[in-house]
């Protein structure tokens, strides 16, 4: 009897063993898939990843090419040129079963945030008051705009003599924690937001005002403006007797595609019907050409996509140069 239940409990046991054998068995084979699956995974995904950066440096390629045959072509930057009508049906051609979306914009037609250390631009500096006490944005009172430009001149210019309502060395050295002025060109916008009386509302918006980022540019200080890619603001800006549907007229009228060729001459504002012709906007602030542009490339497959960014700076001797660029 004492034999027959030491062999029940010895199968009992045997039984146990073999099912926690099983158990981690199943445990370790589950482990082991899991595992592969996350390698599969990531090289699925490192796999795509490569083949996208190589889709927005293609786009970027084509972006030189199209900046390249325009210059060719006109001596004069337009929503018309190749640059500027990427058209997606003919990017899926090239592209196959990946997306790119691809935008250029031309930056001369923004306000310049580094000419405004040239206390001779008092023009220029007109413009920048207007834009600034447009309505769009956080700032309205003007004493606190003339500060303000007193400010970023002061940020930008190499001198260390402080102007009316502006800030030098001595001032950012009583911050805390305490920091230098730049005394020189600024690099990016980010930058600004160190500039005495710069807020994140006035620059990036809020939820009741645009930010003025979008209208502004680090690139260039020579204190000229793209009649032709300007934005509404800009183009609003540049004379107190525009008015917002008076600019947006001369921005339906550069639209026009039968309008191409007058946009060569920067006084083609004159010739838009209903544009008062007692407005001279002069020549001492308006150009029709470009020299930086802006780029932006999305490459989408599935659920991967890459994007790129960038400045690239052209001269008149078809020179480019990739001043920044960031895929993310």
């Amino acid at each position: 009897m004492n034999g027959e239940c030491r062999k029940r409990r010895q199968s009992g046991m045997a039984l146990v063993l073999t099912l926690l054998t099983i158990s981690f068995l199943v445990a370790i084979t589950m482990q082991l898939m899991l595992t592969v699956d996350r390698q599969v995974s990531v090289a699925t995904a490192q796999r795509e990843r490569v083949r996208l950066d190589g889709m927005v440096l293609a786009g970027l390629n084509l972006v030189r090419a199209a900046l390249a045959a325009d210059l060719k072509a006109n001596a004069f930057e337009s929503p018309h040129d190749v640059w500027a009508t990427f058209e997606a049906d003919k990017l899926k051609s090239l592209t196959g079963d990946v997306a790119l979306t691809l935008t250029v914009n031309e930056l001369g037609g923004r306000l310049q945030v580094n000419a405004l250390g040239d206390a001779n631009k008092k023009r220029y500096r007109e413009v920048w008051l207007r834009f600034l006490l447009s309505g769009r944005f956080t700032l309205a009172d003007k004493d606190e705009a003339e500060a303000l430009l007193d400010a970023l001149g002061d940020w930008v210019d190499e001198d260390s003599t402080v102007r009316k309502d502006g800030a030098e060395e001595s001032y950012y050295r009583t911050r805390t924690p305490a920091y230098a002025c730049r005394n020189g060109a600024v690099t990016s916008l980010e930058e600004l937001l160190l500039v005495k009386g710069m807020t994140p509302g006035l620059l990036f918006g809020d939820a009741n005002h645009e930010g003025i980022a979008d209208y502004i540019t680090v690139m260039g200080n020579d204190g000229m403006i793209n009649l032709n890619t300007a934005p509404l603001p800009v183009v609003q800006a540049l004379s107190s007797e525009i008015t917002r549907k008076m600019a947006q007229e001369l921005i339906d009228f550069r639209k026009e595609q039968r309008h191409a060729r007058l946009l060569a001459d920067s006084g083609w504002y004159q010739q838009v019907s209903g544009f008062s012709s007692g407005i001279d906007l002069g020549t001492d602030l308006l150009t029709v050409t470009g020299t930086y542009f802006m780029v932006r490339l999305k490459a989408t497959l599935h659920q991967y996509s890459r994007t790129g960014t960038g400045i690239l700076q052209r001269n008149d001797q078809q020179r480019q140069t990739l001043l920044q660029w960031k895929v993310e």
